[in-house]
């Protein structure tokens, strides 16, 4: 039964129908379908492909090669496509750019780190070894403040991330609470962004909450024009309307 849902999924996105089409039409979960779709290169912005005519082989030729390290001349040659739309099938799925695409060795990690220790310099460090600035901090141990020990610094660098994503959140929200109108619907409290929330008009069209996901503002906005914005206090009493009349809230 399973297979033949997933067989079904994988036909229907490759017709173009889209989250909402599929989940209507085969009475499944989005989250299941974003789950098979995304396993079988068929996710976000495999409608964006198609409409350039560009078909689930050449993608997932396309992905193959570059996740393999080739460069766009070399996927040029063995594909038969242009240049421009093999960048595109790049940004689409993230692995556009010229450098190295796999984790590095243990080995390469000590020499980077090395190489590291003598320049300070996360810039040279990756252009020398052809990897993301992203994957170097990652792997290396970059003492900013030689006053901290290796294991302190570890830890205040997983404080700073914790400390950028909650700052990126409150951002994002703030944004949305703007382009929302900046007030509640319901009574027009207009005061504490922390006092705001999301509520979905119809609970089936729920793809994800609001608060609890870091995703791009461009994806949350499109969540959020399923929602009305809505005080804590009147969102509260939403529920408690909703409770009552035996419904569900969202």
């Amino acid at each position: 039964m399973k297979k033949d849902l997933v067989q079904n999924i994988i036909k229907l996105r490759e017709e173009g129908l889209t989250y909402n089409e599929i989940s209507e039409k085969l009475q499944c979960a989005k989250s299941t379908i974003s789950i098979y779709c995304d396993k079988n290169n068929l996710g976000e912005g495999y409608l964006r492909l198609r409409e350039f005519k560009i078909s689930k082989d050449d993608i997932n030729l396309v992905l193959e090669l570059r996740n393999n390290n080739n460069t766009y001349e070399a996927i040029k040659e063995k594909s038969g496509l242009s240049k421009d739309r093999i960048s595109i099938i790049c940004r689409t799925y993230k692995i556009s750019g010229s450098f190295n695409l796999t984790k590095p060795s243990n080995d390469i990690i000590n020499e980077m780190q090395n190489f590291y220790n003598d320049c300070q310099s996360t810039i040279k460090v990756a252009k020398e070894f052809g990897y993301n600035k992203s994957t170097v901090s990652k792997y290396l141990i970059i003492k900013r403040n030689e006053k901290l020990s290796e294991e302190d610094y570890k830890i205040k660098r997983k404080k700073d991330v914790v400390k950028a994503v909650v700052n990126w959140r409150k951002d994002k929200k703030r944004k949305l609470v703007e382009y929302k109108g900046g007030k509640c619907e319901k009574c027009g409290y207009d005061k504490c962004i922390d006092a705001f929330d999301f509520h979905h008009k119809d609970p089936t069209q729920k793809d994800f909450g609001i608060s609890a996901k870091s995703y791009s503002y461009e994806r949350l906005k499109k969540e959020v024009d399923k929602c009305i914005l809505v005080c804590k206090n009147c969102h509260s009493e939403i529920h408690y309307d909703i409770k009552n009349k035996n419904g569900t809230g969202a």
